[in-house]
């Protein structure tokens, strides 16, 4: 897998777009303190679109990932490739990155785990999710009620159950992700994982740090920034 040669402006414009006593007293307070997924779907899109973008809005170059839970590429990409570009490049405010969600047709479980971390998202919790999915793949996958341990999980990094459950009993991020799916499809990306660099370089496929180190590397040096 190597980078691609800049893409079309029809590729671009498509992403851009992309709890009266001492114990129940203390019970109380600890339901308080969870996130609570927003009831009013305009609200719970608005958030779930901002917190899929992770580092500093002011990062000189932005880093998209078209992404699919299920997909077992993308799965290697996590483990492989994608905690040392966080580390390298977000965290070092050198670059933005988006995760955008394109559901392979042969993956049953895929459009039901990205509406559970896009309602997890909408509670301010999109990347800790998006980090149990990958890392639990082969359990929810292949569970006969995967919203039971998206529940479950969401619970353990700190959301509501309640809401989060009515979040995805009601399809509440489906706008969201049908809009991903358009734009990924009308942009020309037919598989997963995808990434565009920079606005302007593609990568196709997991392919190795090195491989990915050396397209971002490349767009800094073309726009004149510095190599972390």
């Amino acid at each position: 897998m190597t980078a691609r040669p800049p893409l079309t402006g029809m590729l671009l414009t498509a992403l851009a777009t992309a709890l009266v006593a001492a114990a129940p007293a203390r019970a109380q307070d600890a339901a308080e303190a969870m996130l609570r997924v927003p009831g009013q779907q305009s609200t719970i899109l608005e958030r779930a679109d901002r917190a899929r973008v992770k580092g500093d809005p002011e990062a000189p170059i932005r880093i998209v990932e078209i992404s699919d839970f299920e997909c077992p590429f993308c799965a290697r990409f996590y483990a492989e490739t994608y905690k040392a570009l966080d580390s390298i490049y977000v965290r070092s405010g050198t670059a933005r990155y988006l995760w955008i969600s394109f559901p392979n047709s042969a993956h049953p479980r895929a459009w039901p785990a990205i509406e559970a971390a896009f309602c997890a998202g909408a509670a301010g919790r999109f990347w800790e999710m998006h980090d149990v999915l990958f890392e639990r793949r082969e359990e929810w996958s292949k569970a006969p009620d995967p919203n039971a341990l998206f529940r479950s999980w969401a619970e353990g990094i700190g959301i509501d159950g309640e809401s989060f459950a009515a979040c995805l009993l009601n399809d509440q991020t489906a706008p969201l992700q049908v809009r991903d799916y358009e734009s990924a499809i009308a942009a020309g990306v037919g598989s997963t994982p995808f990434f565009v660099i920079g606005d302007s370089v593609a990568i196709r496929g997991a392919v190795p740090l090195e491989t990915f180190r050396s397209a971002v590397d490349s767009v800094l040096v073309v726009r004149g920034l510095d190599v972390p």
